[in-house]
């Protein structure tokens, strides 16, 4: 299985308005299907006040610019045809400061007051996010509430039983209109401060219980095939305690090592990564190329070569890959936390970014037109990135045994990394070369950036 993350407002659009909608990812069903995915994760698809969606008004309907929900089901029906899941984003953490329960709570409506968490004496209200120096606590007209994920994104209080049944019925809904499972953003904050003490803390054994909750209602509605992948940017040891409970669990660390050690020339924190993360699991680990929350790979590994050595491991590593929007095609983007559109530039579909389902929302900063970063171009082009992304789907689809499969016995010198992968019953031995020149290992000589199975 391969999955895809699609940012809706930037993919595809049907209507002519600039705007990604779900009728432009159906008309798109046969590229996707092309390139080898069998699963898309679309990001918010909610109504939100936002670009991004992050921040959730109404979590039973759509946002109006990509569709209505019946125009949401046939996109999905859509992509069933063509034998492509459909998994939501699921940001359960937090809604908008324009949601109709946090403006109850505002006007001190019971229940919905209990819906979120408010200062007390004993709380620092000066305290800041431990990664950025966010402030954690915000005022409004007098009134002190948490969000995590600033002003606009107040966090929701799941001390309170009402809204964690709450959030199983938004689980049970979207299950109904179809989708095949979940994205659940950032699944360590829902319980991440301690009233008690009065200070953020992670309780990841309430977290892992709250989506272990979440889990069995899922099932309960969808059965047993029901595919969910969680957000957790950790170490890989706390990482493990969500992915057992929820599946799959996205691999940062694969992401960061392989950059790093392309950025650095050696392998060694690759090393770190595939035998801290892809050894046998009770969960299947999910490799990607990048997300919305990053640096674009183009934009860090800037040689395409290189950047065909990362999909090489990509495809011949266990668990679900994913691929992001676009690194198929090489697209660019530099992550700013204040400028998050820089990575979520609208999909190239043409070389004069100009044509039927092309979208326009943003002004294009990174990857403008003629500059051999569109379909068209790439497929056009013997030995482009794209084409290489095909192969190498292609190869994953004919070793579906992949997905279950493990990692073991890892070797390397300072160029070259050598790994076994194995289900138990089928395997082979992966070489890889990120220099760019020729080195030999093993016996096996590789050429500058391949990656050869033996």
């Amino acid at each position: 299985m391969i999955g895809y993350e699609i940012f809706v407002r930037s993919f595809a659009d049907s209507n002519d308005d600039g705007i990604g909608d779900f009728k432009g990812i159906a008309q798109k069903a046969d590229y996707l299907k092309a390139i080898g995915v069998d699963l898309v994760w679309l990001t918010p698809h909610f109504k939100s006040p936002s670009y991004h969606g992050y921040d959730i008004i109404d979590y039973f309907d759509t946002n109006s610019s990509f569709g209505s929900l019946s125009d949401f089901k046939a996109m999905v029906n859509t992509l069933h045809e063509k034998g492509i899941k459909v998994v939501i984003d699921l940001p359960l953490n937090h809604v908008s400061d324009r949601h109709p329960w946090f403006k109850a709570a505002m006007n001190g409506e019971k229940p919905y007051i209990d819906y979120f968490l408010w200062a007390q004496p004993h709380f620092n209200l000066s305290e800041k996010r431990h990664w950025d120096e966010e402030l954690l606590w915000h005022n409004r007209n007098g009134k002190w509430y948490y969000g995590v994920f600033g002003g606009s994104s107040p966090d929701l209080n799941y001390e309170n039983p009402e809204v964690v049944q709450k959030s199983l019925e938004i689980v049970e809904f979207w299950l109904n209109q179809g989708v095949d499972g979940f994205r659940f953003d950032a699944a360590k904050h829902i319980y991440d401060y301690d009233i008690k003490e009065g200070r953020f803390r992670y309780d990841h054994e309430k977290n892992v219980a709250y989506w272990k909750l979440v889990m069995d209602k899922a099932r309960q509605v969808k059965g047993s095939d029901i595919f969910a992948v969680t957000e957790v940017w950790d170490d890989p040891e706390i990482v493990d305690r969500y992915a057992k409970t929820i599946g799959c669990s996205f691999n940062f660390y694969f992401t960061e090592a392989i950059r790093e050690s392309m950025q650095h020339g050696a392998v060694y924190k690759i090393v770190d990564c595939f035998q801290r993360t892809l050894t046998k699991k009770p969960y299947l680990p999910s490799n990607f190329t990048g997300n919305h929350d990053m640096h674009r790979l183009a934009s860090l590994i800037q040689q395409e070569e290189q950047r065909k050595v990362f999909f090489g491991l990509l495809m011949t590593t266990p668990g679900v890959p994913f691929i992001y929007y676009g690194d198929e095609l090489g697209m660019k983007g530099v992550y700013d936390s204040t400028f998050t559109e820089d990575v979520i530039e609208p999909f190239p579909w043409y070389a004069s970014l100009s044509g039927e389902g092309q979208t326009f929302w943003k002004a294009i900063r990174f990857n403008r037109a003629f500059t051999g970063v569109s379909v068209e171009e790439q497929l056009s082009r013997e030995g482009s990135l794209l084409r290489e992304v095909i192969a190498w789907t292609k190869f994953r689809k004919e070793n579906e045994w992949l997905t279950n499969a493990w990692v073991e016995n890892v070797t390397h010198n300072t160029f070259v990394i050598a790994y076994t992968v194995t289900d138990g019953n089928y395997g082979f031995r992966v070489y890889a070369n990120i220099a760019g020149h020729n080195e030999s290992f093993e016996g096996i000589t590789l050429k500058p950036y391949e990656v050869k199975i033996v």
